[in-house]
């Protein structure tokens, strides 16, 4: 038995978890802490502990327990299916491809190969959900539209990455060959991976985990079995010709479909042996693989590499931000850019494929540690000084100095829209479903002398009786509390109504004529004004 083992696995639990508690003491990310640890420790400094082949085990274990839970708690795929075709996924690619390409397209110029370029280019153009959840979570934003958002984003580009870097691993140890051919063969294998994981993950593993659980009488039989399962899943992922990791990551994907008791009770026993033990070690482990031999290489390639994953991380982001059309932008793309966990592991990965030498993986390490402080530091700097606004059914981020400014010296008529869509109230329900598109924005309802008596949405229609539908007039289910605006009240007062009754548009009457509507104000239209004016 290897006593020496034992000290080194002891010393890296203890120095690890130290510095984790350390770093956020002051306010920084714990992973970031776990790292300098291993790097302290290791051979880099103190020479304590050495990465020998008992270390290496439980650094790989500690990447499919951190995968596991990445998917247990992180990727959402329903919601990212959602978003597929939408801008927002647009804006997840933009955030993926622009570093993926010029660090890719930078590898070949500094020689090296195809794959090495590429895989090490998928690692610098990842981001990572894990520091940037914890400042949003500190700060009480988790929940909130701009948290959402960073999320979807972020998880979007986290799992390009990581789809990526596990091909480009399998390319490399399957074959030196890189035609076509083979890698349509490495992508075909993983479609029929991910079919067969998704096919469990519905029909199978959710119910085998129950049956399970059942069945037994000792508790910790069953989570005992939960790990081993994370174990096979990652085994047989590998033979596969999947990373292991994937594996791991789609069965935490799958578990999360499981009931909110069962998921919450797997999470939280799994969290406390994963980040209890094995996940520490696995960021202190790449803290031992850390040296300065990223010294050797010329000052220019270093200074390249730290620029492209800050400042082309960050420019991407912030493009993919406007694309999809998040506010405010730059503080969504702090968000966006950060790394972490993800970024560690798949570093190590290819670290351990020999796919990137350790004066590269050395600088990447340093370069993810600095982007992570800067994009942790400038998160919470920015979101301490936005505020949420709720108008109608928008919400929008904003210093709250600015947008009490805007909307105290903005009156009404600065934001009219004089095109609106309009009924009668003494038609049919059946006559106005006829004659009219029904979308999201209500119609106003008029009388026979042009005076606005109402307003009727897609939601009194719907709540109107089917049946007798051409015996029921538009007066009949409208909405008549409502609020109205005069064209030189300030928007400040608009908001208000606005969010006092249940649309998020505002009739304008005209002053001289009570009753006659002359325009209307939308969400949209203070929400346009608002970043228009932000932007200037």
């Amino acid at each position: 038995m290897s006593f020496e083992a034992i000290l080194f696995i002891a010393v890296l639990v203890i120095a690890s978890k130290l510095g984790g508690e350390l770093l956020h003491r002051i306010g920084q990310p714990t992973i970031l802490g776990n790292v300098l640890a291993g790097i302290i420790v290791g051979p880099a400094l103190l020479a304590i502990v050495q990465p020998i082949e008992a270390i290496e085990l439980f650094v790989s274990i500690g990447v499919f327990f951190l995968f596991f839970l990445i998917g247990l708690e992180e990727i959402d795929v329903a919601g990212l299916f959602k978003v597929m075709k939408g801008r927002i996924f647009a804006g997840s690619a933009i955030a993926f491809l622009i570093p993926f390409l010029v660090a890719g397209l930078f590898g070949l110029t500094i020689d090296l190969d195809f794959i090495q370029s590429f895989a090490i280019a998928s690692v610098i153009a990842a981001s990572s959900l894990g520091v940037t959840a914890k400042v949003l979570s500190d700060l009480g934003k988790l929940k909130s539209t701009i948290g959402l958002e960073i999320f979807t984003v972020t998880a979007i580009v986290e799992f390009i990455a990581i789809i990526f870097v596990s091909v480009f691993i399998q390319i490399d140890t399957s074959s030196e060959s890189t035609d076509i051919s083979q890698m349509l063969w490495l992508f075909a294998k993983m479609v029929i991976f991910f079919a067969i994981a998704g096919l469990l993950s519905v029909y199978g593993l959710p119910q085998f985990f129950r049956l399970i659980k059942n069945h037994l009488r000792v508790k910790e039989a069953y989570f005992a079995i939960v790990i081993g399962m994370i174990l096979l899943v990652a085994y047989f992922a590998e033979i596969s010709g999947v990373h292991g990791a994937i594996g791991a990551l789609l069965l935490g994907i799958a578990v999360s479909r499981m009931t909110r008791d069962e998921y919450h009770e797997i999470s939280k026993n799994i969290n406390v042996i994963g980040y209890g033990i094995f996940i520490p070690i696995f960021f202190a482990g790449i803290g031992l693989h850390f040296s300065l031999a990223f010294l050797e290489l010329e000052w220019w390639i270093i200074a390249v590499f730290i620029l492209i994953m800050t400042g082309v991380k960050f420019l991407s982001s912030y493009i993919a931000v406007r694309i999809a059309k998040m506010r405010p932008a730059s503080t969504v793309a702090y968000g966006v850019m950060s790394k972490g966990a993800v970024d560690l592991a798949l570093m190590l990965s290819l670290l351990q494929a020999e796919i990137m030498d350790n004066k590269i993986f050395s600088l990447l390490v340093l370069g993810t540690l600095i982007t992570m402080i800067i994009s942790s530091v400038e998160l919470q700097r920015k979101l301490k000084k936005i505020t949420p606004f709720v108008i109608g059914a928008s919400e929008l981020v904003l210093s709250p100095f600015y947008f009490r400014r805007v909307v105290s010296d903005t009156p009404a008529i600065a934001v009219i829209n004089t095109a609106f869509s309009k009924t009668k109230q003494d038609i049919t329900i059946k006559e106005f479903n006829e004659n009219n598109t029904i979308t999201k924005k209500p119609f106003l309802v008029f009388d026979d002398e042009d005076r606005l008596v109402g307003l009727i949405s897609k939601r009194e229609i719907n709540n109107s009786h089917k049946k007798t539908r051409d015996l029921t007039n538009v007066s009949d289910v409208m909405y008549k509390k409502f609020h109205t605006t005069l064209p030189d009240e300030y928007l400040f007062t608009v908001i208000q109504k606005m969010n006092s009754h249940p649309f998020d548009l505002i009739p304008v009457i005209d002053p001289n004529n009570d009753g006659k509507v002359i325009g209307i104000i939308t969400d949209e239209a203070i929400m346009n004004l608002l970043t228009e004016a932000e932007k200037s």
